[in-house]
């Protein structure tokens, strides 16, 4: 019989280990090594993220300073807003109102304007109305 079946035959035989295995004090050694390394690395970039934090003030954007500082501006309620816009822009085409009072350009209401087209007729290019020729 080999020494092989030898061994299998006898009854401590699968109780051993191999001697030629990694040793568990360098696998120790490797882990302790390792986690001290990442330690060593998180305190270095805590320590350059303090070395390099601005001191003054940001300067203005391209925007201008209407920025706010305090955080994003969220949409409380969506719903709202929307309609909030909606009851302008319907105020704007329902009303009467200065567009550019240095130049005396007023908005009328459309039905209104869509009347005194109907009327007076589409301008030409020439500045004439067309219902005066």
């Amino acid at each position: 019989m080999s020494a092989f079946v030898r061994r299998l035959k006898e009854p401590n035989a699968m109780a051993d280990y191999e001697t030629r295995d990694v040793s568990p004090r360098f696998v120790l050694a490797v882990a302790l090594g390792l986690f001290s390394s990442m330690a060593l690395s998180i305190l270095l970039v805590f320590g350059i993220l303090r070395w390099i934090v601005p001191t003054t003030e940001p300067s203005a954007t391209i925007f201008g300073d209407r920025q706010e500082r305090a955080g994003p501006r969220l949409a409380v309620s969506p719903a709202a807003d929307r309609d909030e816009v909606q009851r302008e822009a319907e105020g704007r085409l329902q009303g009467y109102g200065w567009a550019d009072r240095a130049a005396q350009s007023a908005h009328i209401p459309i039905d209104r304007a869509m009347a005194i087209l109907a009327i007076r007729g589409w301008p030409d290019q020439d500045g004439q109305e067309e219902g005066k020729r």
